[in-house]
């Protein structure tokens, strides 16, 4: 028994990255799966990977800015498994701009993504919550809600709101019995990441030094240390756990 047996989660941005390993755990400790990201591909292949080994996992193509697409996906998980038990929201973009370089246009465009998404996954899955007498919400925020990541604005500011809306939601939900928590993954070895070293003409190793000179542990995380940490939150093992940030960083933030 996993221990996510009987449960079903939904995640969002579970196409890739820190996303699909935390589906992957999900279905590895036993739970059932609607997952959401907006490539099509991507999702379709692992949601198909994930049943041909005998695991039970939906896909939806979904733009977490766009709340009726949301209410949507949170509605699909109900439809298909009876009960909504786990909520992820991971969905996230960067843009890399100063804020007089930064445009309104970008500015809606980040926060519909990266607060509006988290937003209207809380309002959407929270009635199922309630049905399913409680459950867990966990956020992918980031080490970016507290520490600058200069050029990075736009996005430090999106997910410090998402640390601010994770106390919020535990405060005004626990009486629902729905415990509401974040995690905020330091640098981790993505295959958003990936693209990005390639784009700045740098080499993992490269990316690995900087890494190690900047975390206590002197190397990047990977997804699947940072979905252990999701499911922990997630499970019943973090049963008194609620408004809280779980920094998982390799030591950068207490350097």
């Amino acid at each position: 028994m996993g221990q996510l047996s009987g449960k079903v989660a939904a995640v969002t941005g579970g196409a890739s990255g820190i996303g699909e390993a935390t589906v992957r755990r999900f279905i590895a400790e036993g739970a059932q799966v609607v997952f959401a990201d907006r490539d099509v591909e991507r999702g379709q292949r692992v949601a198909a990977e994930i049943e041909a080994s005998g695991g039970q996992a939906v896909f939806v193509e979904t733009h977490v800015e766009q709340e009726a697409e949301v209410a949507a996906f949170i509605q699909s998980a109900v439809d298909h498994f009876g009960q909504l038990n786990i909520l992820v929201t991971n969905a996230g973009i960067r843009m890399y701009q100063t804020v007089v370089e930064a445009s309104a246009e970008s500015w809606n465009t980040i926060l519909g993504v990266n607060l509006m998404g988290y937003v209207f996954g809380a309002k959407a899955a929270i009635p199922a919550l309630r049905q399913a007498g409680g459950g867990s919400i966990v956020n992918i925020a980031s080490i970016r809600s507290i520490v600058a990541g200069g050029n990075n604005l736009q996005y430090d500011t999106t997910k410090a709101a998402v640390a601010g809306l994770t106390r919020g939601l535990a405060m005004d939900h626990a009486v629902d019995g729905i415990r509401v928590n974040a995690v905020c993954p330091g640098p981790i070895l993505t295959p958003f990441h990936e693209r990005r070293i390639a784009a700045a003409g740098k080499t993992l190793d490269d990316y690995r030094a900087e890494s190690s000179a900047r975390t206590m542990l002197k190397r990047p995380g990977t997804p699947q240390e940072v979905a252990a940490c999701v499911l922990f939150l997630a499970s019943e093992e973090a049963s008194y756990v609620t408004g809280t940030c779980l920094f998982v960083d390799g030591g950068f933030t207490a350097l």
